[in-house]
């Protein structure tokens, strides 16, 4: 007997029996359930420029792909951004906006999804419980040529969960983010030139301050943080003139300190010399600003860019705001990564024809400080000097400005990596903060507890300026030499740079101090 006949066998027996009140009650609870389930209403929210829907998801509320500047194409290639256009009725804000546009990599962190020019988008995670929440704003990494706010490593979920709001931000990158070029000059001599990816992240944090709380952010406790590029991007920021009350605390995650920056005219090297470069090179000799904006965007992404130094946006170098007391007095977190060498792929060789014989008696140092061989050691040095040390000065000399500063660094390797890694690679820390675990790879109980701890680090400081608490291991902050820290690990704990390790940090500091001490070229 088949399902159908089944049932007509069944309601003969009812109505047979009798049971016609019963038969009724079935009738009605079929009928009940197979009623359509009225839709959950999508959350809206209004902003300076119309009505957003987003979507709930767990314990918090998503809006993605919200436009926070107009789209930077046609004649606005190579322009400061535009207020963001409004629109009628309601957006719907369910679906990350596209990337800027870059060449594909093979990582999992730079699987960008779709992308074009018009890419300033920015994405937010809040609490579903109404509140008046601290704000994160994330700033990706990438060389300033890769990324997007939307790449699944910085879902920001895991961090809303805890009672913040989360803002992951696009900006233009590459020679469409940093390009200078004399007729951009002719064309707008006194206007803001060059840094359009910097711009792109001030127009973003002024939206944060306009609409944040919108979303139940607070407008007034906004903490900036970025990785690697983002990481340069918020030490620029904390120096750049029209950050100023943007943000009031700050973290750099693997963003060194000791990059020297081209200014964007005078010098041996600068950025509008590098940007006529690249046209010659295209065949546009004295190319006007229109055939400026016609070449190609797959020609524009192969080549390399970063930031300069303008004078307006970016007026010094990232380092150097820290070196003459002039970064935002505001607390920072500022650390690195235990193998950031993967970066640049140093090895034992490399780092050997990088130091050559120079810093013999730190080379020796390291080599008693390690226990390891000489090559491997020379390798650490190399690493420290490049990555770590120059991190840690740059709290020094915050702390020395009198400001809040935490120093960290975070050697944690996902459980099936463990045996054969070097230590946490360049950006491997993001996925313990965010608490996402990449596909390619799994964690255990011990990836999990140091998750949540670092986690719970960066939301007390986002709340408070301060990452203590909770009865988590105390995190010194940095008050005088040997520089303390936090290294976060299975193991967390506080600890201070050695001797060894102190010598090396002025090492690495020494040329970009001779330098900052040198007046700027004109």
């Amino acid at each position: 007997m088949n399902v159908n006949q089944s049932s007509i066998e069944r309601d003969r027996l009812i109505v047979k029996t009798g049971f016609r009140p019963l038969l009724a009650l079935i009738l009605a609870g079929l009928a009940i359930q197979a009623s359509p389930v009225r839709a959950q209403t999508a959350p809206v929210v209004p902003i300076d420029t119309g009505k957003l829907s987003g979507r709930d998801e767990g314990d918090v509320t998503v809006f993605r792909g919200i436009p926070y500047a107009a789209p930077p194409v046609g004649p606005l290639r190579w322009k400061a951004p535009r207020p963001a256009i409004a629109w009628t009725g309601v957006r719907d804000a369910k679906a990350y906006g596209n990337a800027c546009p870059q060449m594909t990599r093979p990582e999992a962190w730079a699987q960008v999804g779709k992308q074009g020019e018009d890419c300033l988008f920015l994405n937010v995670w809040r609490p579903k419980r109404a509140g008046k929440y601290p704000v994160m704003v994330f700033i990706h990494g990438g060389a300033f040529v890769f990324g997007a706010a939307g790449v699944p490593l910085y879902e920001g979920a895991n961090l809303a969960k805890r009672g913040v709001v989360v803002v992951t931000i696009n900006y233009r990158l590459g020679r469409l983010g940093f390009f200078a070029h004399p007729a951009l000059t002719r064309e707008d001599p006194n206007g803001q030139l060059g840094n359009y990816g910097i711009m792109d992240q001030i127009a973003a944090l002024q939206w944060v301050k306009r609409n944040i709380a919108q979303f139940g952010g607070d407008s007034r406790n906004v903490m900036l943080f970025g990785e690697s590029a983002g990481a340069g991007a918020v030490q620029i920021l904390m120096g750049a003139p029209a950050s100023a009350g943007l943000f009031q605390k700050a973290a750099s995650h693997s963003g060194s300190g000791s990059s020297i920056l081209a200014p964007i005219r005078g010098g041996v090297i600068n950025a509008e010399m590098l940007g006529q470069k690249f046209t010659d090179d295209l065949g546009l000799k004295d190319a006007t600003a229109d055939q400026l904006r016609a070449i190609p965007v797959a020609e524009i992404i192969k080549a390399r860019a970063f930031p300069f130094i303008d004078g307006k946006v970016v007026t010094r170098s990232p380092g150097e705001y820290f070196y003459r007391k002039e970064a935002m007095h505001i607390p920072l977190i500022i650390g690195s990564n235990s193998n950031e060498s993967s970066l640049g792929g140093m090895t034992e060789a490399t780092a050997k024809a990088l130091l050559g014989d120079a810093f013999p008696e730190l080379q020796a140092g390291y080599i008693a400080l390690t226990g390891k061989t000489s090559a491997a050691a020379t390798t650490d040095l190399a690493e420290g000097l490049g990555f770590v040390l120059p991190s840690l000065a740059v709290a020094d000399m915050h702390a020395a400005a009198g400001n809040k500063a935490f120093a960290y660094f975070f050697d944690q390797v996902p459980v099936d990596q463990r045996a054969t890694a070097a230590g946490t690679d360049h950006g491997g820390e993001l996925e313990y903060l965010f608490g996402n675990t990449p596909a390619d790879h799994r964690w255990d109980a011990e990836d999990l507890k140091v998750s949540k701890a670092m986690g719970d680090y960066w939301v007390r400081f986002a709340k408070t300026g301060d990452p203590n608490g909770g009865g988590a291991v105390r995190w010194p902050a940095v008050t005088r030499q040997p520089t303390g820290y936090l290294h976060i690990s299975a193991t967390t704990r506080a600890e201070h740079l050695a001797p060894v390790e102190e010598k090396a940090k002025a090492a690495a500091m020494a040329m970009p101090f001779k330098l900052w001490s040198m007046p700027a070229p004109k």
